[in-house]
């Protein structure tokens, strides 16, 4: 357990230092486009104040659409109530031109009749036919009651035609008053397309720039995903352990782990079947806050005097030795960027038992079918004499 200790306490690898710094920078670009390391974090990304002035923008312009709205609406009321009144003057105007008409066409007949003779042939009719002196003077007044009918007739037409003129000039002026208020709904309507127009022009400037932004985000991100695919594992120039042959023989039966809940109660929610899909995130993570990142797959054996295929003492990828009590695994090269991997901590749960391991070496491992490599000091801490003995086993384990 003395070689356990050491291997746990052994620093990391200078790719954990690497990734970390890749974590970083990749942080650093999300939050902030061209910002170095260095830059304060409390300072807000451009972005995002483009965002918030867009939203802003919008903000104001529903303000200022509704009270657009609010005085459009005052307007129309007040010119719908215009209609009203324009609608009963004009009926009343109809009226009187009705009884204007009307009185010119009586005026009219008593023009004519006038022109013929009229009042002056009826007066020298009555004067030469009256019989006697009271028959002259009921002659007379009977002329007289029909000048007074003209002369009244006359005064009333004038009535009625001041009357119609004061109605036309109501109905122009509330005409015009409706026609102004028309002409103040037309601006509402166009400031209102001002405005709409206003905030989608801002939008789509912002739009625009945020999508210029998030497709930099997206160059830098995938730039970087590019540099780690082109990387490759720096392997010791003394490692003999990575090329060893299997000592698990493909074919050989897989043990499943009597007890597959992981420390912390419940169930490890991830499988792995260790063809390269693990991505080392947790992925599979439990049911609680003791299960979080915990994943399933076959581990297999190496290492140590019964394994014939790999030295005893061996080195390993990252130059550790791998002997009868090493605490290290390996990591199938199916496996996503394997050698970023070198230098954690992995967590391995089985049959209730709990073993820490670091991993510090690399290899085929049934062409990618198995996750983890155990080396002598991890499966004989399971209580495990061999390699053969070990087999294949289905294990729960985290990377820490």
């Amino acid at each position: 357990m003395e070689r356990a200790s050491r291997a746990n306490a052994a620093s990391r690898p200078g790719a954990l230092a690497a990734a970390a710094t890749a974590f970083f920078l990749a942080a650093a670009l999300a939050l902030g486009g061209a910002w170095p390391l260095g830059a304060p974090t409390g300072i807000a990304p451009a972005w995002a104040d483009e965002v918030a002035d867009a939203q802003a923008a919008l903000d104001e312009a529903e303000a200022r659409m509704q009270g657009i709205a609010d005085e459009y609406e005052a307007l129309r009321a007040e010119a719908d109530a215009l209609q009203e009144r324009i609608d009963e003057t004009a009926a009343l105007a109809l009226e009187a031109q009705d009884a204007v008409l009307e009185g010119r066409e009586a005026l009219g007949k008593s023009a004519r009749y006038e022109y013929k003779g009229g009042s002056v042939s009826v007066l020298l009719s009555l004067v030469l036919e009256s019989s006697d002196f009271g028959d002259l003077l009921r002659n007379v007044s009977y002329l007289n009651d029909i000048m007074q009918y003209q002369s009244d007739e006359v005064a009333a037409q004038k009535e009625r035609t001041e009357r119609f003129d004061n109605l036309v000039s109501t109905l122009n002026v509330q005409k015009s008053d409706q026609e102004a208020k028309l002409r103040e709904l037309e601006q509402k309507r166009a400031e209102a397309e001002q405005v709409v127009a206003a905030a989608r022009m801002q939008l789509e400037n912002a739009q625009a720039e945020e999508a210029a932004r998030l497709a930099a985000l997206e160059a830098a991100a995938q730039s970087m995903a590019a540099q780690e695919q082109a990387g490759s594992a720096t392997v010791d120039e003394n490692a003999n352990t990575v090329d060893r042959e299997d000592a698990v023989p493909d074919g050989t039966p897989v043990t499943p782990n009597p007890d597959p809940d992981p420390p912390g109660g419940g169930t490890g929610g991830g499988s792995n079947s260790g063809s390269g899909s693990n991505s080392g995130t947790g992925s599979g993570g439990g049911t609680s806050g003791g299960t979080e990142g915990w994943l399933t797959g076959i581990a297999s054996a190496y290492g140590g005097s019964t394994d014939k295929y790999t030295p005893n003492p061996g080195t390993t990828a990252t130059g550790d030795v791998c002997d009868d009590w090493s605490m290290g695994v390996a990591v199938p090269m199916s496996m996503p960027n394997y050698w970023t991997y070198y230098g954690r901590t992995v967590e391995i749960s089985y049959n209730g038992m709990t073993v820490f391991a670091v991993v510090n070496d690399c290899g085929y491992m049934g062409g990618g079918s198995r996750v983890l490599d155990l080396q002598p000091g991890v499966w004989k801490a399971f209580g495990f004499s061999s390699c053969n003995g070990w087999g294949l086993r289905t294990v729960s384990y985290r990377f820490l």
